[in-house]
């Protein structure tokens, strides 16, 4: 364990910790009228920023996405019969009646509230998905233009700079971090802020990651 985590960069565990933290708030503390709120508020951004048809389309991906990985194969059933006992089992276990009604309801409440976060970041990758080409348009571009970019320095007495190669190595990992932290948030996030976001600074960052590489790989 301790040889994976030498080998494993220190900001990937902070990462790790701070989704895994972030995972366990949401289902204990966080009600679900407030997860079912803003879902509601960002589809309804969602459906003003793309049109109703366009929009009903990503929701029936969504639910189709939802039914298959979590229903049909019996995740979330499984799931609940490891935390919530069957009434046959409620029955054996009289002694504990009145404690397992309140903890047994608490457990279904919170398993609720988990299905509609995960539901929630199905939407969230499928409307991310959908930007993928406009994306593409920018960032190889930009990725080509950092190469050419190196290889004119190879040849030439410009210099790479390890200041901008480790910066921007930097801002692409804050940029992958903040989208794995942002998928699992129970909050309305304006559809657009994580695709502007991404086509603004990651081509970026990308080309200078790639152009200010040392000259001898």
């Amino acid at each position: 364990m301790a040889d994976v985590e030498e080998k494993m960069p220190k900001g990937l565990w902070t990462t790790i910790v701070f989704i895994f933290i972030e995972i366990i708030l949401i289902v204990c503390l966080v009600p679900n009228q407030f997860i079912d709120t803003a879902i509601i508020m960002e589809q309804d951004w969602g459906e003003a920023l793309m049109g109703k048809e366009q929009h009903d389309n990503l929701i029936g991906r969504t639910n189709a996405l939802y039914t298959k990985v979590n229903l049909d194969s019996g995740l979330n059933s499984m799931v609940k019969s490891f935390f919530v006992p069957t009434p046959e089992e409620r029955e054996r276990s009289k002694a504990w009646e009145g404690l397992g009604r309140v903890w047994f309801s608490f457990i279904e409440s919170r398993g609720e509230a988990l299905s509609k976060v995960i539901y929630h970041v199905y939407y969230r990758i499928l409307l991310l998905l959908m930007w993928l080409p406009y994306m593409a348009v920018i960032i190889l571009p930009s990725i080509f233009g950092g190469y050419m970019s190196w290889n004119i320095k190879r040849y030439t007495f410009r210099h790479t700079s390890p200041f901008l190669n480790t910066y921007s190595s930097k801002i692409i990992a804050f940029i992958v971090a903040s989208l794995c932290v942002s998928f699992i948030a129970p909050v309305p996030i304006p559809p657009m802020i994580i695709p502007v976001v991404i086509i603004t600074m990651l081509p970026i960052a990308c080309g200078l990651l790639i152009g200010n590489l040392p000259k001898r790989l």
